[in-house]
């Protein structure tokens, strides 16, 4: 039953996830804002322990109850690492530089931590308080060695 009741939240999640991307695809009347709860870095993800469910999208980590998937606490990713310098991008043309698409990022929970994976930053978060307790930089790969 408990097993049934989980798989049925993940559906349904994944079911409003994709009924509001597909809403968002193609807004009437031309380009639109998206709504206020998804601005911000562009990371997601999804992950549950016996307890909670995690949810990450629009720069938020919010827990809910896994049996009535309830909200029940929402806390702020801390803002990204500036990235790294890179020659400037001119706007003579008058034209805005392409937006820079969301590095790799995810949820893991295991042992009483939650895991969140935003680019090259990893946080560990203590569940169920989600308190930041530990923030790690990951190193730039090193793709020279790679090919001996």
């Amino acid at each position: 039953m408990k097993l049934r009741m989980t798989a049925f939240g993940f559906a349904m999640i994944l079911a409003l996830s994709w009924t509001a991307g597909a809403s968002l695809a193609h807004p009437p009347g031309g380009m639109q804002p998206p709504p206020p709860m998804f601005r911000g870095p562009g990371l997601s993800g999804i992950c549950a322990d016996q307890q909670y469910l995690y949810v990450m999208a629009g720069g938020k980590i919010m827990q809910y109850g896994i049996t009535d998937l309830g909200l029940l606490k929402t806390v702020d990713l801390p803002e990204p690492p500036p990235p790294p310098s890179a020659p400037s991008e001119g706007t003579d043309s008058g034209r805005l530089p392409p937006p820079h698409m969301a590095g790799p990022h995810g949820l893991w929970a295991s042992n009483g931590s939650l895991y969140v994976l935003a680019g090259p930053v990893v946080y560990r978060y203590a569940i169920p308080a989600l308190t930041l307790q530990t923030t790690l930089e990951l190193p730039e790969p090193d793709f020279t060695e790679a090919g001996n």
